[in-house]
């Protein structure tokens, strides 16, 4: 259901960069073709070998798009045709990325980029805050849950253990009273094993602050032979 939650707010975002990429795409196409027939129309009125002020302006007065009208130029350049060097007029609309992209109709990209980024901050809120398949499926204890074979605060972070951790502290959210003798433990962890004592002191001291620090629980011990994990 997370990953699924985030899924929908990337491919939104995805969808705004596509619908983005589109439009400023368009708007380059629409820009060179409006050059390029202000270009033909100019030509067809003024000899195309003489450059003046008066050119200039005729060229920019069959520009379509305002927006053109204080930027786009057109210049004479040589070129090579037919091993010949030929001096043609051409057009040039002088924008950079920013220009086009101001002139790019992005409102459908900034909507779906806008839905998209709710959708992620809210699956993250949602998520951290209430975790229902968490709480319907798993053990909860304190503001430790324990849910598909993971353990994670309430806020959906997990808690990171070793597999020996992990057993014991799974031990202690099925345990009724979340209360473990020294045996249950030594029994459980270290079957083969005749004196696991020291083994757990060792468990015990390095499993708890890792409980208390992601956590509400503590764990408390009965003069060594037996411990109970409980609320601070």
């Amino acid at each position: 259901m997370k990953s699924l939650s985030y899924l929908t707010g990337i491919i939104l975002m995805l969808s705004a960069l596509c619908s983005g990429i589109h439009s400023y795409r368009s708007t380059a196409a629409n820009i060179n073709d409006d050059i390029n027939n202000a270009l033909e129309l100019t030509l067809a009125e003024m000899p195309s070998d003489v450059l003046s002020a008066d050119t200039i302006r005729c060229y920019r007065n069959y520009l379509a798009l305002s927006e053109l009208k204080d930027i786009a130029c057109i210049a004479m350049r040589t070129v090579c045709r037919d091993g010949k060097q030929e001096t043609i007029m051409v057009a040039e609309a002088n924008c950079d990325f920013m220009t086009i992209f101001t002139l790019s109709d992005q409102r459908a990209s900034s909507f779906l980029l806008f839905i998209g980024l709710l959708w992620i901050i809210g699956s993250w809120i949602y998520m951290r805050r209430f975790r229902p398949e968490l709480l319907m499926q798993g053990i909860r204890y304190g503001n430790i849950i324990y849910a598909n074979g993971e353990f994670s605060t309430k806020y959906g972070q997990s808690i990171y253990l070793t597999p020996m951790q992990h057993s014991l502290l799974e031990m202690f959210m099925r345990s009724d009273n979340h209360t473990l003798t020294k045996q249950e433990i030594c029994d459980h962890l270290w079957p083969n094993k005749p004196d696991a004592s020291d083994t757990l002191y060792t468990l015990i001291k390095r499993i708890k602050p890792i409980i208390e620090s992601n956590s509400n629980l503590k764990i408390e011990s009965d003069r060594g032979r037996s411990y109970k994990l409980e609320i601070k």
